[in-house]
């Protein structure tokens, strides 16, 4: 028999040490670095709600045989503030069967006006269905905009555990040379960015001081406040040793006009994946002009995003390539609620989510601090 319950503190060396033996390395003694980064994200961040608690499994004797993240979210619906409860990573002892199902049917089941996952694997959307969660189509798809097709090649065998050799990367860089003289091949230049087109640091005043006009721009939109906003900067910048430099960018047009901004992790030579980009006029498009002209200016070889509805015609008119990526799901018995999220009014990122989070890429190759 198991018992799920909310974590304490007493329970984070075990639930570091099953992450790090099931979905890691498979050894049982964790990284020092992750047993902080669990107690750090879980219990201690600003967003930590204890109505929404991450969620162990315990058997009688007192093992842990699975772990629940939870990273709840403030979020405005029409001016209406909403609790949304982010499921995070989800691990269970293989030898606790149905550990797993149980712990996502407590986590839905929670006080929560809305439940949401942005890193759902193909098990997860078959057991959310099962528990009437609903995939959110759209934001389940990537796009991507090809600037170095050998190297985003190479990038992407590398992101699946497939690293290329230097020779075959000098060679492609040589291949992309010239592939990006024959723009029909998918390699087309970036665009270059329009005079009256500028853009400085994003910082968290100034983040602020833009979603402060928000419901001009948007239904449903994050509510954030500064300790929300530090903590999640600080904890972006803390996953850029394995996902690449954050940038982040607030971009101005003529007569300095915001018209938007973005935050992306920008690994050298890699592919740019984009966490939030927001437009404060109707067309997103300058502001993603502008952060795939930067891209290349860095030497990149892709771009990629997650589809949110209200970046499809911009996409499309840029003909990104669309390809499937990890499931966006969502739970919550308000119909409103479920309309908006994949309204084109909608601002909800991936960065007011949990693919980014460092749980699974820090700390490899030996390094346990």
């Amino acid at each position: 028999m198991s018992t799920t319950r909310p974590l304490t503190r007493a329970d984070v060396p075990a639930v570091a040490s099953l992450l790090e033996r099931i979905t890691r390395s498979g050894s049982t003694t964790p990284p020092a670095g992750l047993v902080e980064y669990v107690a750090r994200t879980c219990l201690d961040a600003s967003w930590v709600d204890p109505d929404i608690p991450s969620l162990v499994s315990e058997r009688d004797d007192g093992t842990i045989v699975g772990f629940l993240g939870s990273y709840p979210r403030r979020v405005r619906l029409d001016g209406r503030s909403l609790r949304v409860g982010c499921s995070g990573h989800l691990v269970a002892d293989p030898s606790a069967p149905g550990v797993g199902a149980v712990l996502t049917r407590s986590y839905l089941r929670g006080p929560q006006d809305a439940t949401i996952t942005d890193g759902g694997t193909d098990l997860m959307v078959r057991l959310w269905r099962t528990l009437r969660g609903r995939v959110r189509t759209a934001p389940s798809f990537a796009w991507y905009r090809i600037l170095r097709p050998a190297s985003a090649v190479a990038a992407q065998l590398g992101n699946r555990g497939r690293p290329v050799s230097p020779l075959l990367r000098r060679a492609g860089a040589g291949a992309d040379v010239l592939a990006r003289r024959v723009p029909r091949i998918g390699a087309r230049p970036a665009p270059a960015p329009r005079d009256d087109v500028t853009a400085e640091p994003l910082t968290v005043d100034l983040l602020l001081e833009q979603m402060s006009s928000a419901p001009r721009h948007w239904r449903l939109h994050p509510d954030y406040d500064a300790a929300h906003l530090r903590t999640l900067f600080a904890e972006l910048d803390a996953v850029a040793p394995a996902r690449g430099e954050v940038v982040r960018r607030l971009v101005r047009g003529a007569g300095g006009r915001v018209l938007g901004w973005y935050v992306a992790f920008a690994p050298a030579g890699g592919i740019v994946q984009v966490q939030q980009l927001a437009s404060t006029g109707p067309d997103p498009g300058p502001v993603l002009d502008h952060l795939v002209a930067d891209a290349d200016a860095r030497g990149a070889a892709a771009v990629t995003g997650r589809l949110e509805p209200s970046l499809a015609e911009a996409v499309r008119d840029r003909r990104c390539l669309v390809r499937p990526a990890a499931w966006a799901l969502a739970d919550t018995d308000d119909t409103g609620v479920l309309a908006a999220l994949d309204a084109e009014d909608t601002l909800l990122t991936r960065m007011d989510g949990e693919w980014w989070m460092g749980h699974h890429v820090l700390w490899r190759g030996g390094d346990t601090t």
